[in-house]
């Protein structure tokens, strides 16, 4: 029975550590969409709570999740690179290359859907981070390229 006592203690810890992390990254994400927008993080917040709210709401939403994505992304390339750092500069390279055509290819996708709408950002930042997930599980299931 003593046993359990430290297993459970290390375990709710642990989960502890992943809500903390979870919760750190949203605020780095929401902070980063304050400086870039000018707005406090409290209204930033606000804005990202409910993304059906109105326009304003659903582009923080697209660009929070564009934000996470691409960070979601580096850090995939951070551990290829950590794992095999040859590995990690071809793939850095690609990836540099892959982005220039993703963001050419999702800004000419949504000005057709969209011309110069006040949602044309909001539909760039959506194709780019639904192409950005097809980038991480094309990685994911590959070796290095």
């Amino acid at each position: 029975m003593s046993a359990e006592r430290p297993t459970k203690r290390i375990l709710l810890l642990l989960a502890f550590l992943s809500v903390w992390a979870v919760a750190a990254r949203a605020q780095t994400l929401t902070a980063e969409l304050a400086e870039h927008s000018g707005m406090s993080p409290i209204q930033v917040t606000t804005l990202l709570a409910n993304c059906d709210a109105n326009q304003t709401s659903m582009k923080f939403c697209a660009l929070r999740d564009e934000l996470a994505a691409e960070r979601t992304l580096r850090h995939l390339i951070d551990e290829r690179r950590a794992a095999s750092p040859k590995c990690g500069a071809v793939l850095a390279q690609k990836v540099a290359a892959w982005r220039k055509q993703r963001d050419e290819t999702c800004q000419k996708s949504a000005e057709q859907q969209w011309g110069d709408g006040s949602m044309l950002s909001a539909a760039v930042a959506m194709c780019a981070t639904d192409r950005t997930k097809q980038m991480m599980q094309t990685l994911s299931s590959n070796s290095c390229p």
